[in-house]
């Protein structure tokens, strides 16, 4: 069979997501190659293409002039989220197949814009929700299927970030983390992306939200803007919130409590706890990062017997020969292949949904029933 031809908005020759989490399972497929990349300028793409030894690609500096190679197959957006719609939309008027970074859309509005093109097109879509393909995410799937805790009761999740972006250090890509709002967005983009990535691998595993009770606080009030080790301005007033909690009920009837803290951990390896308590047993899952979607080296499940008491480790599933940052995004790559993605359109917009009731409760302080 050929390869899929795949259009890339946004790989950089500064680096960036696209060439962390994306390339490196692109490069060595054997079901995609990518064959046209789109920069804000033709140089920028050659360079990029130079940069990562992509003879074969095609430099395109708009969208609309990509989507008329016919070799390409599949558009991928991996830039901000504030360019997203006006990026995705002409390729989905070309009738191209298309994958967004989170969150599809500044808005909940340009999400269901956007899933309403798609659908009207007949096009196959996926959404960077990579958590949701995370060999941890299966491995606790197979846990609860089987039955090893009994009926669900109780999800509780508790950790870090663990980036120095939702803490006190700024790189200059991530400025606008800093700001409860930035125009043209609803809610607040940095707590956007990161809880709509950590709650979506909870609803995969312990079922969707019914309710939100949520509440957030600033507690870094300044943040130092820095390149590598330079600081290129300190103690900048930031106004995003970086502590957020959340509680609530499943639509399976479980309550579900999640706390989130900006920030490093307290230790290596402590930054993640995740207790899933059934009538029968109890996973705790253990890790550097409540940030599953970008994965950690150290990821621990432990499962309890009530009956025995006996408390064992689990043998986590495989995951994808590729750096880190792509395994999670190669398996969703690999998920569209096989015919199923794992995270659609509609699965985005479902998420966007549920950050509008998060914001909602916060504003109003007040459940929420989604």
């Amino acid at each position: 069979m050929s390869k899929i031809g795949v259009g890339v908005i946004g790989l950089s020759q500064g680096g960036g997501w696209a060439s962390a989490a994306h390339l490196p399972y692109l490069k060595q497929s054997d079901k995609f190659e990518i064959v046209a990349l789109t920069n804000s300028s033709k140089e920028s793409a050659h360079k990029a293409m130079s940069k990562y030894g992509l003879e074969d690609a095609e430099a395109y500096d708009s969208v609309e002039e990509m989507v008329k190679n016919p070799r390409v197959k599949l558009v991928v957006c991996a830039v901000a989220v504030f360019s997203h719609y006006k990026l995705v939309k002409p390729a989905l008027e070309a009738g191209k197949d298309v994958y967004v970074e989170w969150p599809l859309g500044a808005t909940t509005k340009e999400a269901e814009e956007l899933t309403t093109l798609a659908q009207k097109k007949g096009v196959r879509t996926f959404v960077g929700l990579q958590g949701r393909a995370s060999h941890l995410v299966s491995s606790l799937q197979r846990l609860v299927s089987n039955g090893s805790v009994g009926k669900l009761l109780v999800s509780q999740v508790s950790g870090n970030a663990g980036t120095p972006e939702t803490g006190t250090k700024l790189p200059p890509r991530y400025s606008y983390f800093k700001d409860r709002e930035a125009e043209g967005t609803t809610g607040q983009v940095m707590l956007n992306i990161y809880i709509g990535h950590t709650v979506d691998y909870m609803a995969t595993v312990t079922g969707e939200f019914a309710t939100v009770s949520a509440e957030s606080k600033t507690t870094w009030p300044t943040v130092d803007l820095v390149e590598g080790d330079k600081v290129l301005e300190s103690q900048i007033p930031k106004t995003a919130d970086d502590y957020v909690t959340l509680h609530g009920t499943t639509t399976n009837g479980a309550i579900y409590a999640y706390t989130m803290r900006g920030g490093d951990a307290f230790a290596p390896g402590e930054g993640f706890v995740w207790d899933i308590i059934g009538d029968k047993g109890q996973i705790r899952v253990t890790g550097s990062t409540i940030m599953a979607n970008l994965g950690a080296e150290d990821y621990k499940i432990r499962l309890k017997d009530y009956a025995t008491g006996d408390v064992s480790d689990v043998e986590l599933d495989s995951h994808l020969d590729v750096p880190l940052a792509a395994q999670n995004v190669g398996k969703l790559y690999e998920s569209y292949a096989s015919g199923q993605p794992l995270c659609t359109f509609e699965s985005a917009v479902q998420r966007h949904q549920f950050l509008d009731g998060m914001f909602e409760s916060i504003n109003q302080q007040r459940v929420v029933t989604l």
